[in-house]
C-alpha cells in the first residue's frame, strides 16, 4: 500500500496533476479548449510554431483559473503588475539537435511582452518546466510567464531536450537515474546555456538587457538554472563529454557569455557536489518545500522512497545549495515552504509570482542581501507536522 501511495504522490508531482473528487487524476491546471479563450487569460490557444507565430491576452479570472494578481497601474514597474495585457511570440529556438537515442529534436520558446510596451533594455526572466529531465512539463507554467511579463519584463518559456533511458519508470524505482537522468541533465545544462547566449546576441531583437538576464525554473527547470550557473566543463564526467561534447557546444554565438546574472530555483536539485559551486557573484533565490517528496532537504539522495534501487541520484535540495552558497560569499535568498510539498503551484500562483519578481526588482535595486524567510502554501502538503522556522508564520 505504500508503495502504490508513492506511485500515486510521484505520478501527481511530475505531470503536474491531482486527484478529484471521483479518484481520477487530472490535471491541476485546465486545459483550454482549441478557439476559446484560456481560462488563464492567454487568450487564444497557440498553434504549433511554425517560425513564428503571435497571440494576445489578458489579465482574465475565470472558473477553475489559476488565480492571478491585482492589476496595479500605478504601481512600480518590474515589482507590482503595472499592464493588464500581453502578448506572446512563438518561435523555434533550435533545430535539429541529438537526444539520447539519437534522434532529432526542435527547440521551442514563448516570448511574453507588456501589451504595447515600447521600452528598450529591459530586464528579461527565462523560465523552466520541471519533470525530472524525463519528460516536458509544461501545463499552467505559462501563467509564471504571463504574469512576469504585465510587471513589465520580458519573461520567455525555454525549451530543453529531455528524456533518457527508461525516463517513463522513473517514478517507479526502475533504472539507473543516477547514470542515465545525469546524462539528461547535462545536456539541460547546455540548452540552458545556448539560449542564454542567443538572447545576449538578439538584445535588440528581443528588447532586452543583456546584462539582466534572470533564470529561473521549478524542479529540473531550477536544475537547469542553478547548473547554467555554476557548472562548468570541469563537472562534466568524461564518458558524458564524450557523448555531449562541451557545456556551451549546443547552439551559436559562443562568443557570448553563457552565465545568467541571477537564479530562481524552486525546489530544484543541484547535481553535483558542494564544492563545485564557487563564488560566481551570482544573486540567487531559492525555494523549497519542508515535505518535498522528491528532492532532498540536505545532500542526499533523491526520490526517497526508491530505497531498494541504490542507483537513484544524490543531490543537493535548496538547504544545502544555500549553505554552499553562503559559505563561498554569494548573495543567495532562501524561502522555506512551511508544511509545502514538490509543486509550486500548490504553494500559491500570487504570492510565488512577487516573489519572483520582487528578487529581480531588489537585485536590480542594488539590494540584494542574503538572508532567510518563510513562505505558506494555499496547500498543506504535512498536515500534523511542525517545524521550528514556520511557528510564527510567513514573513514578508
Amino acid at each position: 500500500m505504500n508503495h502504490l501511495r508513492w506511485i500515486l504522490i510521484m505520478t501527481i508531482a511530475l505531470t503536474a496533476c491531482t486527484v478529484n473528487k471521483q479518484g481520477k487524476i487530472v490535471p491541476l491546471i485546465p486545459p483550454a479548449k482549441q478557439g476559446q479563450p484560456k481560462p488563464q487569460g492567454q487568450g487564444q490557444q497557440a498553434p504549433k510554431p511554425q517560425g513564428q507565430t503571435q497571440q494576445q491576452g489578458q489579465n482574465q479570472q475565470g472558473a477553475g483559473a489559476v488565480k492571478r494578481d491585482i492589476f496595479n497601474p500605478g504601481g512600480i514597474r518590474y515589482r507590482d503588475k503595472v499592464f493588464n495585457e500581453f502578448d506572446v511570440q512563438n518561435e523555434v529556438f533550435l533545430t535539429g539537435l541529438p537526444t539520447w537515442n539519437n534522434q532529432k529534436a526542435n527547440l521551442n520558446i514563448e516570448v511574453y511582452t507588456p501589451k504595447g510596451d515600447q521600452t528598450k533594455g529591459r530586464p528579461c526572466i527565462v523560465f523552466y518546466f520541471g519533470g525530472a529531465w524525463a519528460s516536458k512539463m509544461k501545463q499552467g507554467f505559462n501563467v509564471f510567464s504571463s504574469e512576469l511579463a504585465m510587471r513589465g519584463y520580458v519573461a520567455i518559456n525555454g525549451d530543453y531536450r529531455v528524456g533518457f533511458d527508461k525516463a517513463n519508470l522513473v517514478a517507479l524505482c526502475v533504472g539507473n537515474p543516477d547514470r542515465d537522468m545525469r546524462e539528461a541533465m547535462f545536456r539541460g545544462v547546455q540548452d540552458t546555456k545556448a539560449l542564454i547566449r542567443h538572447l545576449r546576441a538578439n538584445a535588440e531583437k528581443y528588447g532586452i538587457d543583456p546584462d539582466k538576464i534572470y533564470v529561473a525554473g521549478g524542479s529540473a527547470g531550477g536544475g537547469n538554472a542553478l547548473g547554467a550557473a555554476y557548472m562548468d566543463d570541469k563537472d562534466v564526467p568524461a564518458w558524458i563529454a564524450q557523448k555531449i561534447g562541451k557545456l556551451d557546444g549546443i547552439g551559436f554565438h559562443q562568443e557570448q557569455s553563457s552565465v545568467p546574472n541571477g537564479v530562481i530555483s524552486l525546489a530544484g536539485p543541484f547535481f553535483g557536489l558542494p564544492e563545485q559551486i564557487e563564488k560566481r557573484g551570482i544573486p540567487v533565490y531559492l525555494l523549497q518545500g519542508q515535505c518535498d517528496e522528491l528532492i532532498p532537504w540536505g545532500f542526499g539522495k533523491a526520490f526517497p522512497h526508491c530505497k531498494n534501487n541504490p542507483n537513484m541520484p544524490t543531490v543537493m535540495g535548496c538547504p544545502a545549495v544555500f549553505d554552499r552558497l553562503k559559505a563561498v560569499g554569494e548573495e543567495v535568498y532562501f524561502d522555506i515552504v512551511c508544511n509545502g510539498g514538490h509543486g509550486s503551484f500548490e504553494w500559491g500562483t500570487v504570492e510565488l509570482n512577487r516573489r519572483m519578481a520582487n528578487f529581480c526588482f531588489v537585485v536590480m535595486s542594488g539590494k540584494m542581501k542574503t538572508g532567510q524567510g518563510t513562505f505558506v502554501p494555499e496547500k498543506n502538503t504535512c498536515p500534523g507536522k511542525t517545524f521550528p522556522e514556520c511557528e510564527k508564520g510567513a514573513k514578508p
